[in-house]
């Protein structure tokens, strides 16, 4: 049996125990765990080694020691183990989190939320601004060429793969505002940028969602279709036409009446099931498209020409 410790001995034991960098547990060995001195030494050298853990970042080992200070040790074990979760949550995006229990620290926290969501919003705004300033075009906000390109080679590569089911062809038309050069001569060309907006505005809404439609370039636009036949290609085509000339369009000095000129081309067996090339195909097809849209030009304007 241990012979009890003098008042002198059992001090430097626990101020060993707290404050000796290289204190052992191996030291209290001997002393009785159901003594009142010896269980403190043990709830002190638990709690000194749930410190030690904390200190290091470990947030899973936990205590065995009871009271106010092991507690208290728990609690904000557990508070970091939560604060872990919530700082990876901020981390996946979730900038919702909030923090409310660990005083200055909480401060801390929540601001850095909400600068990170801050930020995350004006890079979102940004990369939305390049996405938009390299798909689509600047002035009408309908698809720039080099994406329209990129969109309908990937429809032919998808008309060329469900073709034996559907049998169904792909337009392309080709549209030209009609007169657009005496818009800008007489009103300036900073109404016709506003022309092409509205004209623009109203290709898109009488267009389905599936169409691919693009500002090819000045006054000229492209549209792909698919999924239609020849013949449903023609009147939704004409329905286009009309949708874009129902209504004037108000200029500086008067209403400006503007209608288009469309030429069509079609995509179907011989194209998607010979030798296939997506570009080739695509560029024969606006080739056509161009010749009968001057066709239609030809013609009188404000029509559509589908064969020639």
């Amino acid at each position: 049996m241990t012979a009890p410790l003098s008042t002198d001995e059992a001090t430097a034991l626990l101020t060993s125990i707290l404050m000796d960098p290289q204190w052992s547990v191996d030291s209290i060995a001997d002393l009785p765990k159901d003594d009142p001195f010896g269980k403190l030494c043990y709830d002190l050298a638990e709690i000194r080694a749930h410190v030690q853990a904390l200190s290091k970042g470990d947030l899973s080992r936990g205590s065995k020691a009871r009271g106010f200070v092991a507690g208290s040790l728990k609690a904000t074990e557990a508070n970091l183990r939560h604060l872990t979760w919530q700082m990876e949550r901020v981390a996946q995006g979730d900038y919702s989190q909030s923090v409310s229990f660990m005083g200055d620290f909480s401060k801390a926290f929540n601001k850095m939320s909400r600068e990170m969501h801050s930020k995350a919003e004006e890079l979102s705004r940004l990369l939305e601004r390049y996405r938009m300033s390299t798909d689509e075009d600047i002035l009408t906000g309908l698809l720039n060429r080099r994406t329209f390109f990129k969109l309908a080679m990937s429809e032919l590569r998808r008309a060329k793969e469900s073709y034996q089911d559907s049998h169904s062809a792909l337009c392309l038309a080709l549209a030209d505002l009609d007169n657009f050069k005496n818009v800008n001569d007489h009103f300036g060309h900073a109404n016709g940028d506003r022309v092409l907006q509205l004209f623009a505005c109203r290709l898109r809404e009488a267009c389905r969602a599936d169409d691919l439609c693009c500002r090819f370039g000045g006054d000229e636009f492209i549209i792909l279709i698919p999924r239609m036949t020849k013949d449903e290609s023609v009147e939704h085509v004409n329905r286009l036409r009309e949708a874009c000339s129902l209504a004037p369009i108000s200029g500086p000095a008067a209403e400006l009446n503007i209608t288009a000129s469309f030429g069509l081309s079609f995509i179907g067996e011989s194209e998607l099931l010979n030798t296939f090339n997506s570009v080739e195909i695509l560029e024969h097809a606006i080739q056509i498209a161009d010749h009968r849209l001057s066709r239609a030009k030809q013609e009188g304007r404000n029509r559509v020409c589908s064969a020639g």
